[in-house]
C-alpha cells in the first residue's frame, strides 16, 4: 500500500515536471501503439514488435499473434523476447492469475507452444492469486536458455520461500526444463545478461526508496526481500544489491548494448539510464521527463535504440562523434566546446562529459575511443574538413 501511494504521488509530480536530457540526446516519435505496451523487441531485419497487456503481439503494421489473458493490475501479457526473426518467447498470466505462463509464439502463424506454467498458489493453483507483482519480460541468454523474473504477487513473504514461484528468477531450457536460480525479489520487471562477468543483471522494484540493481551469478542465492531491501543492513546469507537508487524510480525494461553498457528504463522518473559496469553500476540519466513513463527499451540491428511508453514508440537520437555542444551539427562551434570540455580534465571518460564546469556532449569523444582527450581536437578538425571541403582547400 505504501509503495502504491508513493507511485501515485510521484507519477503525478513527474507528469508536471519539465523534460531534461543530456546534450545531444533527444527522441523522435516512431508510432503510436494499439493498447498499453508491456515490452518492445527488434529483430535482425529491423522489424519492431511490441506487446500489449491485453494479450496482443504487434508489429508496426498490426496484430501478429495473441494470447489468452486479462490485463488487470500487474497481470496480463507481461513481455516478450525474440528467439529468432520468426519466433518469440512470451510471459503472461492466465485469467484469474492461476499461472504465470512462458511460451513460444510463431510470429508467422501465431501458434503457441507452452514451455512452462508457474502456479501462483502452489497449494490450490486453480484458486488464482492477486494481479500484483508478476514480473515482466523474459530474456534469451547467449546460450539460448530463457530467463524470467516473477514478482512476489504482493504476498511478500513467499519471495523468501524456495518452494513458491513468486519472488524468483528462473532459467527455462528449450525442452521446458526449469530451474530456480535466485529468490528474494519483490517485482523484477526485466533482466539482462552481462557477458563481461557472466552474470544476470536484475533490477528490482522496492517498497519505498529502495529500487535496486542486482547481479545474479551462476551460484544464484537469496537477494533479501522481504527481510531486507535497498540500503538496509544486510542479513546473513543474503546477496546485497549492486546499486540502490537514491530516489523512487520504478525500474522497468533493461537491455544490454552491443557496444557495451546497459540502458534501463524507469516508470516514475520517466528516465532512461545508462551504466557501463553491471558489477559497480553508476546510472546516468541520459533522458529524463522527455516522454511519458518509460516501459521498455530495445536495440535494432544497426544500433538504433527504441524506447516504448505505454502508448508510443520512440527512437532515441544520440550525439554524433564531434558534436561536442550537442546541437546536432558538427561545425566550428564544436571546436570551442571541446576546448571548454578539456578544461574539465584531459583525459576523462566520455560518460562524464556533462559533469564539471562545462556541460559537454558525449560527442566530444570525436575519435570514438571512449575518452575525451586532446587527441579529439585533431579528430574533430578532420570531421569538420570532411564536412566542409572548402576549408581543406585553403
Amino acid at each position: 500500500m505504501k509503495r502504491s501511494l508513493i507511485l501515485l504521488i510521484l507519477t503525478a509530480l513527474a507528469g508536471r515536471a519539465g523534460g531534461a536530457a543530456l546534450p545531444g540526446f533527444r527522441v523522435e516519435r516512431v508510432a503510436d501503439a494499439r493498447g498499453f505496451v508491456s515490452s518492445i523487441a527488434v529483430d535482425s531485419r529491423g522489424t519492431i514488435y511490441y506487446t500489449t497487456t491485453n494479450g496482443g503481439i504487434y508489429d508496426l503494421h498490426g496484430l501478429v499473434a495473441s494470447v489468452a489473458t486479462e490485463a488487470i493490475g500487474n497481470a496480463g501479457l507481461l513481455g516478450m523476447a525474440l528467439l529468432d526473426d520468426r519466433t518469440a518467447v512470451v510471459h503472461y498470466t492466465r485469467p484469474n492469475q492461476t499461472y504465470d505462463v512462458v511460451s513460444i509464439i510463431d510470429l508467422t502463424t501465431g501458434s503457441e507452444t507452452v514451455l512452462h506454467e508457474f502456479a501462483g498458489d502452489i497449494g490450490n493453483p486453480e484458486h488464482g492469486i492477486s494481479p500484483e507483482h508478476h514480473g515482466g519480460n523474459p530474456m534469451v541468454g547467449d546460450d539460448g536458455a530463457i530467463y524470467v523474473g516473477i514478482g512476489d504477487y504482493g504476498a511478500v513473504q513467499i519471495a523468501a520461500y524456495p518452494d513458491w514461484n513468486g519472488g524468483k528468477v528462473f532459467r527455462i531450457d528449450r525442452d521446458g526444463t526449469t530451474k530456480q536460480i535466485a529468490r528474494g525479489f519483490r517485482n523484477p520487471f526485466d533482466l539482462a545478461w552481462d557477458p563481461k562477468h557472466q552474470q544476470l543483471v536484475v533490477p528490482d522494484n522496492g517498497d519505498a526508496v529502495d529500487d535496486e540493481i542486482n547481479v545474479v551469478s551462476e551460484s544464484g542465492g537469496f537477494f533479501g526481500w522481504p527481510l531486507t531491501a535497498g540500503a538496509e543492513p544486510a542479513i546473513d546469507g543474503a546477496v546485497p544489491p549492486a546499486y540502490v537508487f537514491p530516489e523512487v524510480v520504478a525500474p522497468t525494461g533493461i537491455t544490454r548494448l552491443r557496444s557495451g553498457g546497459f540502458l534501463l528504463c524507469s516508470f516514475v522518473t520517466r528516465a532512461l539510464y545508462f551504466f557501463d559496469d553491471a558489477s559497480a553500476p553508476r546510472p546516468i540519466a541520459i533522458l529524463r521527463g522527455e516522454t511519458p513513463s518509460l516501459i521498455d527499451v530495445a536495440e535494432g540491428p544497426n544500433g538504433d535504440i527504441y524506447i516504448a511508453t505505454g502508448a508510443t514508440i520512440y527512437r532515441l537520437l544520440t550525439p554524433a562523434r564531434g558534436d561536442c555542444n550537442g546541437d546536432g551539427v558538427i561545425d566550428f562551434a564544436d571546436v570551442g566546446a571541446l576546448m571548454l570540455e578539456l578544461t574539465d580534465g584531459d583525459p576523462h571518460d566520455v560518460h562524464l562529459a556533462q559533469d564539471g564546469n562545462y556541460r559537454g556532449s558525449w560527442g566530444c569523444d570525436a575519435d570514438g575511443d571512449g575518452l575525451i582527450t586532446s587527441r579529439d581536437v585533431g579528430a574533430l578538425w578532420r570531421l569538420i574538413t570532411n564536412r566542409f571541403p572548402a576549408v581543406r582547400r585553403r
